[in-house]
């Protein structure tokens, strides 16, 4: 049986003051002597945790009580086309989300007044932000079940309105935005400090990235920008 009571306590020193009365500290005045008593099971009509059980039970709460934040979601299992640049997405899903690779999109719709809006879009962070209901989240169900368009906007770590002529650029957990002097726009992978390059000319930081370029009944042309990022040792 689940222990539901541990939710209630944010770590494990919390946990152990619990087991504390005002009576311990009378006769017992330092308190790393009442907390050893606890441990030591020097307490009646209660289980007590040692701090990895604490930790593990801890866990398991908060993944019955808030499902849909601990759970993965894949949405690309929604996805049951043909379409070639949703299908490169699907395949990249999980990759994704794992961290084991990080893509970037590169999306250019064109709008009711014939102008067209690009920008380049951080997957995981897009994938991530859906899934925490975060401020305009693409909704990735809908967009692998073709009901709606994966567009650019504003939020994105590079967004161009081609209409007004505004850019935008916006740092985020995994990249920051690079204005380089010689070769021009790159996102420098906050995990792995990789700079990964958009341009086609070969430059130094070529072998950081796989570029793919994807034709789409749905969007025309969308670019894919595969960094596999290399784990801390």
């Amino acid at each position: 049986m689940t222990d539901f009571s541990i939710a209630k306590f944010n770590n494990y020193q919390e946990y152990l003051h619990s087991f504390t009365t005002v009576e311990d500290f009378r006769y017992l005045p330092f308190h790393k002597t009442v907390i050893t008593l606890t441990k030591l099971g020097y307490r009646e009509h209660r289980s007590f945790y040692e701090e990895d059980e604490f930790l593990n039970v801890k866990k398991q709460v908060e993944q019955l009580l808030n499902p849909t934040v601990s759970a993965q979601i894949y949405y690309s299992q929604y996805f049951k086309g043909t379409d070639p640049a949703l299908w490169a997405l699907a395949e990249r899903e999980h990759g994704n989300v794992q961290q084991e690779i990080s893509t970037i999109i590169f999306l250019e719709i064109s709008g009711r007044s014939g102008f067209s809006k690009s920008g380049y879009i951080d997957f995981e962070a897009s994938l991530r932000n859906y899934r925490f209901k975060g401020p305009n989240a693409v909704d990735w169900r809908a967009v692998f079940e073709e009901r709606k368009l994966l567009k650019p906007q504003p939020s994105d770590i590079v967004f161009y309105d081609w209409k007004t002529r505004k850019i935008f650029s916006n740092d985020n957990d995994n990249y920051t935005v690079v204005a380089h002097p010689e070769h021009g726009l790159m996102f420098a992978h906050k995990g792995d400090h990789k700079n990964i390059p958009v341009t086609t000319k070969k430059n130094p930081f070529s072998s950081n990235v796989r570029r793919s370029m994807i034709k789409s009944n749905i969007y025309g042309f969308i670019i894919l920008y595969d960094h596999h990022v290399r784990k801390k040792t």
